[in-house]
């Protein structure tokens, strides 16, 4: 019949029908305390008594069967008084008596309404004439006030100071006291008064701080004229002639309900279904802070409760459905629509709603049907956890067992005879309990629970604790340890008590785990008892009291909680315990991971705090903080200690693997979702990103999971992972993993040790070694010291130099290795400059007997050391002999070192020669001025500067050659060029020496020196290598030496300087010098009206002057020039060519060439033709510009007829022939030489035996036209092949063929360039003149036209130079190309691209 959301904590409790109220409307009223609910149906003469689990108590008869107005219970649950509509009395029920009394008014001054104080046993009751009533229960004294209101009161209240405020029929509202006296009264508006309550105004706006005293209060006002809906009033007692009311907006409608809630707001219902929140405060009044339509069809009634901070609003639907919504008050005031109630139809709409003090229930009144519903809407947050199982509170008299992590496994419920206020859960046994008593139950499986025993204690119980068999009970400072099954029926569980005195009540806190019973005093005693045994089994004493334990299941590590705030883990095994680290401000538990024994959470009530116990460890066992995890540079897990937040209100229940199972402020269990932060990435997923993946490398390595970290670690495949695991298995003692790590590093060194570490037995022993390889020198020590091989601290300090340390350990367990480490610490002592301890060490280290070779190398690194520290010392004799009788030359130098630094010059530089150190003697012979020691010394030195001391010795005495020699080997090339001018008259030389170091002040000297030898030429160069660039033209411009300094000068871009000379060269009329140095100066217009002045011979200078300024006036004045429009002098057609192509305009410098070419080949000059042709070819492919047809077919052409005289000569007649056909085709290009050339066409063609293209050009010879011109000695024989050639029938010629280089065509004569398949014109050889083949192909080097390779490679041999273009060529410079792919690409696109000017 109800529905109800999906929240767990929204459960029908119970019911109550029309067989007690009747089937019209309900009035209920529920105790203080929320023990009893009284009930009673309209027109129902009878009244019901109820519980909590809404069986009746009692039934209790009325005066009558008229309508109950009012059921109120006064504020301690005794008294309940009922108001009915007509009658003269108000009846008051006692429940714990069960009596009725009655309350008797005057007659026709019946009672109208009646209200219970809040913190007085008094009644106010108020009457049809205003009167007012007071009655004091426990007195039974009844006060009556006439005239308090002159009309009926219709509604009133109490504040929490005792303050009673009555609303009356006659517009005033009055302010009495407990005794009925009135302080203040007000006037308003309107008779029809209602809903009148007090609230705690706001006091600060923008905040939610309300004053913590009754003194608002607030009434609703019925519409009047001038309003068309109700309003609200707002009296503050303080001010009470300063009233606000509270006006809304029409389509609101009335308001039907309203309530306080936190910080002074105010929550209200209209009777249009608009819910409405506002502020008491005076400024914050008239704005809406929230504002929703929650219900279609209207607002009936509204609750708020404080415990839960919710809002119960009841309403229809816009079917006129009824329906009860939960509003948060404190999350936006949004629905929770997961707790919505929809009820049945025909009960029509809630009449009344009313929570319980702590939230827990909620009931609904209906108006018809005399229905009323109790809801269950949050239980007590009571629950417990025994390794995976869990219990709690799931009704109000229902415990319910579930498995935390295995969610199919079926629930166990166990129903109660009480409202349990603590519950213990053991394997096998739920212990439930209140006050002094506990009930004992059995629940292993959902069909085997039932009672199985109840006990009764002296006292009140405080914690109880359950294994298999035993419970364990904390009762005033004592612990009852009984078996929770008695031994038969009857027979009582046997009890003991601890502690055993009588007058002992120390124990503060008590548990049973596996088989012990844990228990610990205030005064810091732990002990523990076994069970098994019956007897006490260990004992620990803390410095400070215990208030709580918390021990794992099976008892072998606890968590203790002092009294001063600080948590310490105790493991009894090794009685070791561990203060825990950065434990929160307070601990309100502990809880054990019910999968991995050594992780622990500890509660502060926010948030959890998880721990890791690491029982094996170097240096012994640890407790570390989890968090956020990275690692160091050199591996190390490094920890950011996190907490995990759990929601506001939630308990942790019980952890399992890094899940959290925590209760609801509502008493439901979540099982699902929630995990440590320090265990979120735990589990590995196939397919994870690799930053997770890491998180689960890192997480498994912080919990030592070393199985589960390599899986993860070979997935991720990193040396820094491998590095990782390998030393956190290190540190937790755990050789095998950390082998495994470091296999895959690879660190072949490390496995090796760990080799030989894991035969170690010791743990001291093996932890040293581990923390020296992590260099915890410090804890090394001791760890070796306490080990089985104490000798190995000695070893680790003398590899770590700590020779003091090493001393004191080899006197004491190891004096035969004292010389070995009296000498090292010499050596460290001498480097520290303790000079004196140092030679005693040295001189203690010394053996007596030296028969072997090591024990010479002892001695001699003991009197290297004596050598040195005497002559530090001051003792330079002893040192100085030492030192030579030894003849080391690590010893000399230092020795020499130390003499030099005490100014002993003369014994240094003997024992830096003695070391070989050559310069360093020089220098001290040098510098005490023994020259004549130092002469045979200068050939091993290459120091410049003792070089230069000794040349400046040398030039002191007049020795300038040897001088010279010196700063030549200081490359000193001033001193050098000065010697050589000044004393040993040698110039040239001196001029070499500055052109190659180009020296400022050497080429300074120089000139100096030239312009006194008048010698002018070399006086400019040396001026401008000096920087002494005015002289240098100066001279130039006096002397006329003006090229000189051109030359000097080079391209150096000094505009104003080449301006001078091209000023210069002007005033000389040297004209095309002037522009050349106008030109570089950027002045194009000055320069190129000078070139033009010089006429022909100057215009390829003018042509580069004009495509370097790009001036389009300069171009078009050397156009002009060239054409002779401006001189009436055309010039050659050349120089427009070099014009145009300069100038970027290829296509017009290509059709320039073209008609040279062709000029030149009308006057017969085919050579220069041909040139000019590659030229131009060669010009368009270095620009990487297309080649235009007509230019390379003329190319092609006139280089066939070059090659005809060479392929004559060489006897090929058949390509000679071939060629001079091609020629033929395109004898119009040679008009000079037509008859020459087919008189040559015939003759070759006869001779290759191309017989039908011979009389063909035969008979064009004979024509009347060329007759005349045939050569004599060819007439006669071309009228015979005339005459003859009709009547022979000679075979046809067949060309030779050959594959086609692009598709491979077959059958394609090989001097056919063009295919008809593929359309593509292949390249000829310039060899031969045919088509190039792809199995025969070569290029020029120079030219890089292609050519057959074979014919080539015969050319290269016998004309050496290539036919196309003339340069050198030798055999060995022909390279077969085996791969012509490219080279056929490129020509292709040569061809193909149509060309542009730039």
């Amino acid at each position: 019949a109800h529905r109800r959301g999906q929240y767990p904590g929204m459960k029908l409790l119970f019911s109550i029908g029309q067989q007690y109220h009747g089937t019209g409307g309900v009035q209920f009223a529920w105790q203080p305390m929320g023990s009893y609910l009284a009930t009673v149906g309209d027109g129902q003469r009878n009244m019901y008594i109820f519980d909590r689990r809404g069986q009746q108590i009692a039934e209790v008869p009325l005066l009558s069967s008229a309508r109950v107005q009012q059921l109120e219970w006064d504020k301690d649950g005794e008294v309940l008084a009922i108001l009915q509509s007509g009658e003269l009395e108000v009846q008051l029920y006692n429940v714990v008596l069960k009596t009725m009394t009655r309350l008797e008014t005057q007659a026709k001054d019946g009672p109208t309404f009646l209200t219970w104080a809040k913190a007085l046993p008094v009644l106010a009751v108020g009457t049809e004439k205003g009167s007012l009533i007071l009655y004091n229960k426990q007195t039974s004294k009844k006060q009556s006030i006439a005239g308090k209101h002159s009309k009926r009161i219709c509604c009133g209240g109490w504040n929490s100071e005792n303050k009673l405020a009555l609303a009356s029929h006659d517009k005033t509202i009055t302010i009495s006291s407990a005794e009925g006296d009135t302080f203040d009264q007000l006037q308003v508006r309107s008779a029809e008064l209602e809903q009148l309550r007090f609230g705690q105004a706001k006091t600060e706006r923008g905040t939610s701080r309300a004053s913590d005293k009754e003194q608002t209060l607030s009434v609703v006002l019925p519409a009047n004229k001038q309003t068309a809906s109700n309003s609200l009033l707002l009296v503050n007692l303080l001010e009470v002639d300063c009233p606000a009311e509270l006006g809304f907006l029409e389509q609101y409608g009335s308001i039907k309900s309203y309530c306080w809630f936190g910080g002074g707001y105010l929550l209200l219902g209209f009777s249009r279904g608009i819910v409405l929140v506002v502020s008491s405060h005076k400024q914050e009044m008239h704005e809406e802070l929230y504002s929703a339509e929650l219900h279609g069809g209207g607002v009936d009634c509204m609750a708020y409760s404080h415990s839960v901070q919710k809002a119960a609003v009841a309403g229809r639907c816009s079917q006129g459905v009824a329906m009860v919504k939960m509003v948060s008050m404190v999350d936006n005031y949004k629905e929770i629509t997961g707790e919505r109630l929809t009820l049945r139809p025909e009960e029509l709409r809630v009449q009344q709603l009313h929570w319980s003090n702590d939230g827990q229930l909620l009931t609904v009144g209906m108006e018809r049907g005399g229905a009323l519903h109790c809801y269950l809407t949050k239980l007590s947050a009571l629950a417990t956890a025994c390794e995976t199982r869990i219990v709690y509170l799931s009704s109000l008299r229902e415990m319910t067992i579930i498995d935390g992590v295995n969610q199919e496994l079926p629930k166990i419920v166990l129903s109660t005879d009480v409202e349990p206020a603590f519950v213990a859960l053991g394997p096998k046994h739920c212990a439930v309990g209140m006050n002094n008593r506990v009930w004992f139950y059995s629940c292993v499986t959902p069909g085997s629970c039932e009672l199985v025993n109840e006990q009764e204690y002296v006292g009140s119980v405080e914690v109880v604790s359950l294994n298999a068999t035993h419970a364990s009970v904390l009762i005033e400072g004592r612990v009852y340890l009984h078996s929770i099954e008695p031994k038969g029926p009857g027979v009582a569980p046997e009890t003991m008590i601890f502690p055993e005195k009588e007058d002992e009540r120390s124990i503060s806190c008590a548990t049973i785990a596996g088989i012990f019973l844990i228990y610990a005093h205030s005064n810091g005693h732990l002990q523990y008892y076994s069970l098994a045994d019956g007897t006490e089994v260990n004992e620990f004493r803390h410095t400070a009291g215990l208030r709580a334990i918390y021990p794992n299941h099976a008892g072998t590590r606890v968590v203790m909680v002092d009294q001063i705030g600080g948590a310490y883990l105790y493991n009894p095994v090794n009685d070791d315990c561990l203060a825990v680290p950065d434990v929160p401000g307070s601990i309100e538990k502990v809880v054990w991971d019910a999968a991995d024994a050594t992780v622990f959470v500890i509660s502060d009530g926010t948030s959890l705090f998880p721990y890791v116990y690491t029982q094996v460890a170097v240096g012994g066992s640890m407790v570390r903080r989890l968090g956020n995890l990275s690692l160091g540079t050199n591996g190390e897990l490094l920890i950011d200690p996190v907490a995990t937040p759990i929601p506001h209100g939630h308990s942790i229940v019980m952890l399992y693997d890094g899940s959290i199972c925590t209760q609801t402020p509502s008493g439901v269990i979540s099982t699902q979702g929630a995990r440590l932060k320090s265990h979120d990435n735990l589990l590995r997923v196939p397919g994870d990103p690799a930053d997770r993946e890491q998180q689960c490398f890192l997480q498994n390595l912080s919990l030592n999971r070393f199985v589960a970290a390599f899986k993860v670690a070979v997935a991720l495949d990193s040396r820094e992972v491998w590095m990782a695991l390998g030393r956190r298995a290190l540190e937790c003692l755990d050789i095998a993993s950390a082998m495994k790590a470091y296999r895959q590093v690879p660190s072949p060194g490390m496995v090796q040790f760990l080799e030989r570490a894991s035969l170690i037995e010791d743990r001291q022993l093996l932890s040293g070694h581990i923390a020296l390889v992590f260099g915890l020198f410090k804890d090394a020590q001791s760890l070796f010291l306490s080990s089985c091989q104490p000798e190995a601290a000695l070893d680790m300090n003398c590899d770590l130099m700590q020779w003091d340390q090493a001393l004191h350990l080899a006197r004491s367990f190891a004096p035969n290795r004292l010389p070995d480490i009296l000498l090292k610490s010499a050596v460290q002592l001498e480097a520290k400059g303790e000079k004196h301890v140092a030679l005693q060490h040295y001189e203690q280290a010394l053996l007596p007997e030296a028969n072997d070779k090591e024990a010479q190398t002892h001695n001699n690194l003991c009197q290297a050391g004596i050598a040195r520290s005497a002559i530090q010392l001051g003792d330079l004799a002893r040192g100085v002999t030492i030192a030579k009788q030894l003849r080391d030359e690590r010893l000399c130098k230092d020795c020499a070192a130390s003499l030099e630094s005490m100014k002993q010059f003369t014994e240094a530089a003997e024992l830096y020669e003695m070391a070989g150190l050559f310069e360093k003697a020089a220098a001290l012979h040098i510098q005490d001025l023994n020259f004549e020691a130092a002469a045979p010394l200068m050939k091993k030195v290459s120091t410049p500067k003792l070089h230069q001391q000794y040349a400046k010795a040398k030039e002191g005495r007049g020795a300038y050659r040897e001088a010279m020699q010196a700063y030549e080997a200081a490359r000193d090339g001033d001193n050098v060029v000065r010697i050589l001018l000044d004393h040993l008259n040698e110039p040239q030389r001196a001029f070499q020496i500055v052109r190659e170091t180009q020296s400022v002040s050497g080429a300074l000297l120089v000139a100096k020196y030239c312009e006194k030898q008048r010698n002018i030429r070399a006086g400019i160069e040396f001026l401008f290598l000096a920087n002494q660039d005015d002289e240098a033209f100066k001279m130039a411009c006096q002397h006329d030496e003006m090229e000189v300094y051109e030359k000097v000068l080079g391209d150096t871009e000094d505009k104003k300087r080449h301006i001078q000379i091209a000023e210069h060269y002007e005033k000389k009329n040297m004209l095309a010098k002037a522009a050349k140095h106008y030109g570089i100066c950027d002045e194009y217009s000055t320069a190129l009206k000078l070139y033009l002045k010089c006429g022909e011979r100057e215009l390829d200078a003018a042509i580069d002057l004009v495509a370097k300024s790009r001036n389009a006036t300069l171009i078009d004045q050397l156009v002009d020039f060239i054409r002779g429009d401006s001189d009436n002098v055309p010039k050659d057609k050349h120089f427009e060519y070099k014009l145009q192509y300069a100038l970027g305009n290829f296509l017009h410098a290509v059709g320039i060439a073209l008609m040279i070419a062709q000029r030149e080949e009308e006057a017969g000059n085919y050579k220069a033709a041909h040139a000019l042709l590659l030229k131009t070819y060669r010009d368009l492919e270095s620009q990487k510009l297309g080649v235009p047809m007509d230019l390379w077919r003329q190319l092609m052409i006139l280089h066939s007829y070059i090659l005809v005289k060479r392929l004559v000569k060489n006897g090929d007649h058949t390509n000679a022939a071939l060629m001079l056909l091609r020629v033929a085709q395109n004898i119009q290009r040679f008009p000079a030489h037509m008859v020459p050339i087919l008189t040559s066409v015939v003759i070759e063609c006869q001779r290759a035996g191309i017989k039908d293209q011979a009389r063909e050009y035969a008979c064009v010879l004979m024509r009347p036209e060329n007759r005349s011109l045939i050569a004599e000695q060819y007439k006669r024989k071309i009228e015979s092949i005339v005459r003859k050639g009709a009547a022979s029938q000679a075979e046809p010629f067949k060309e030779n063929t050959a594959p086609c280089a692009y598709c491979g065509m077959d059958s394609l004569a090989e001097s056919t360039l063009e295919c008809p398949q593929c359309q593509n014109i292949s390249p000829f050889c310039v060899a031969t003149g045919l088509r190039v083949l792809r199995n025969d192909w070569a290029a020029c080097p120079s030219c890089h036209f292609p050519a057959r390779y074979s014919a080539f490679q015969a050319c290269a041999q016998a004309e050496g130079a290539c036919p196309m273009c003339s340069a050198p060529l030798k055999p060995g410079d022909v390279q077969m190309v085996s791969d012509v792919t490219q080279a056929l690409e490129t020509a292709k696109q040569l061809l193909a691209p149509p060309m542009r000017d730039v």
